[in-house]
């Protein structure tokens, strides 16, 4: 069995044993270049980051990007990002995709 396993799930863990099953924890697989291909904590991370930001934005009450209308100016929004991994990269990628003024 190849795939996410959950390391805390004893009971699943051990059930896996029981029934003579070979498993592979993808979660486990190392992070290099070597095992780039299966690293699915990368993939994942990548999609947090994204999605954070989706989700600051759904909440936030105001745009994200700058607006110049003849009514006035609205700003852009100020983002900030603790963390510059996986999850951290997208998330400024995102953010600066949607028009808003990044710190990280």
């Amino acid at each position: 069995l190849v795939g996410m396993l959950n390391p805390f799930d004893k009971a699943g863990l051990q059930a896996l044993a029981t029934a003579g099953l070979t498993s592979f924890a993808l979660e486990a697989a190392p992070r290099t270049t070597r095992a780039q291909s299966m690293d699915v904590l990368s993939s994942q991370a990548n999609i947090a980051g994204y999605k954070a930001v989706m989700i600051a934005a759904d909440r936030y009450q105001r745009f994200f990007p700058m607006l110049m209308t003849a009514a006035g100016t609205v700003k852009a929004a100020r983002v900030v990002v603790l963390g510059v991994g996986v999850a951290g990269l997208q998330a400024i990628a995102t953010a600066k995709r949607l028009g808003a003024v990044i710190e990280a």
